[in-house]
């Protein structure tokens, strides 16, 4: 499958899961109260109208390109390509054992000890930084913003864990 193809695809059924999800949240989650206030189903939905604004970019850029590919002679390295395949598929399952990792650490230990832990290994394990600085800057300055803004200023809960309750 050339990589045109694949974005296409990929845009195509990022589409759907966006108008799936948008559709699932507004068949499942209450509106807000008030007139105007921003309810419980604000951010969902949000993400959802993005990724599907995103899917269309991809979409047409896709279709721009492809155009652009057939009057130009394939020139592409096989090896290379494969190359580059295998360590996209090293990326991704990574990428999924972060975010299985995130999703248990959370609801086990709750979100300002997990968020830290979560933040730190993918800037040393996943972004390979080796500045302590950096690294310890952006954990707690990552954690320490999160939690101000989701917390104190916006007023939404965070996870507290059932191992350790800080919060």
């Amino acid at each position: 499958m050339t990589s045109s193809a694949r974005d296409l695809a990929l845009s195509v059924s990022l589409l759907a899961f966006a108008v799936i999800w948008t559709w699932l949240v507004i068949d499942t989650i209450r509106p807000g109260l008030g007139h105007g206030d921003i309810g419980p189903r604000a951010f969902p939905m949000v993400l959802g109208i993005i990724l599907g604004g995103l899917s269309v970019l991809l979409f047409v850029r896709t279709l721009v390109l492809r155009r652009d590919e057939t009057t130009a002679a394939g020139t592409g390295d096989v090896d290379a390509m494969d190359e580059d395949s295998t360590s996209r598929w090293g990326a991704m399952v990574l990428v999924a054992i972060e975010i299985s990792a995130y999703g248990f650490l959370l609801q086990k230990i709750g979100f300002l000890i997990a968020t830290p832990i979560l933040i730190l290994f993918v800037l040393v394990i996943h972004l390979r930084l080796r500045s302590w600085k950096t690294i310890l800057g952006m954990t707690l300055g990552m954690t320490l913003g999160c939690w101000l803004f989701f917390e104190k200023l916006l007023g939404i809960y965070l996870a507290n864990g059932s191992w350790f309750n800080i919060g």
